[in-house]
């Protein structure tokens, strides 16, 4: 009976030291996540700092360096995606992309994103694709992006129906989304509908007074039409709402050769 004793004894002890041991495990895994978590935050904490700042190589540095200790994290490799995507690394970026939504296929953001993407790369049947996809999540928060996105891919294919209907959906859903009136506005003037065309850009410098290529193109319109004293009136818009970029020199050689007529 005693060596029988003394085994239950040993068993019950060793069983105890196991389920400490086990505990003990649990404490050191949540501790080295903690300090993980808290490594990852802070590296992402400062590359977006610095994206902000306008140091994109910095930004892409910090949060790589975060994605190597947490790689299936979702809105890291989004953000690298971005930020990649900005500095003209397309390939990578779509690398990126694929790697967010195989971690998140729902994530409508990303995939409004990924289409931009296909949109510098002139992809414009794989940017629709993902305008839809996004376009198809009920909760997305900003679907007049991904319609304005979805118009300016139709453009480009020359499909000028669809696209005049995506911005128009866009501007349905945001009645002061300026970018969505100009492209629409573009779309008129390549369909040869220049009073639409007028009426729309109209519209798209109401709502961004300080846009010049805005401007710039409602005069070029204007100009078409033969309306010389609204032309001028643009042009002169053009130049003071942003006196040093390209919209702003366009509109004063155009100024200065209407002088000359």
């Amino acid at each position: 009976m005693g060596d029988r004793a003394d085994m239950l004894r040993l068993r019950h002890a060793v069983w105890w030291m196991a389920l400490i041991c086990w505990a003990a495990g649990l404490a050191a895994c949540a501790q080295d996540s903690a300090v993980r978590d808290k490594r990852v935050k802070a590296l992402r904490d400062m590359g977006n700092a610095m994206a902000t700042e306008g140091n994109l190589r910095g930004a892409l540095g910090k949060l790589l360096e975060a994605v190597k200790i947490d790689p299936d994290k979702v809105e890291l490799n989004h953000e690298i995606a971005i930020l990649l995507r900005n500095l003209g690394q397309y390939e990578l970026s779509l690398k990126y992309f694929q790697r967010t939504l195989s971690l998140d296929p729902k994530f409508s953001e990303a995939w409004n994103n990924l289409g931009t993407l296909y949109l510098l790369m002139e992809r414009w049947d794989s940017a629709i694709d993902c305008f839809q996809k996004a376009l198809a999540d009920l909760l997305y928060k900003t679907p007049h992006y991904a319609y304005n996105n979805m118009g300016w891919a139709y453009y480009r294919k020359g499909d000028y129906d669809r696209a005049i209907q995506s911005f128009q959906q866009a501007i349905r859903l945001s009645r002061s989304y300026a970018v969505a009136y100009a492209n629409l506005a573009r779309t008129r003037q390549a369909k040869g509908e220049l009073d639409k065309a007028v009426e729309a850009y109209n519209q798209a410098v109401y709502y961004a007074p300080r846009d010049a290529g805005a401007h710039l193109e409602l005069a070029k319109v204007l100009l078409k039409q033969g309306k010389m004293e609204e032309a001028k009136e643009e042009l002169n818009l053009a130049v003071s709402a942003d006196p040093i970029s390209r919209a702003a020199n366009e509109a004063r050689k155009l100024l200065k050769n209407l002088v000359k007529k």
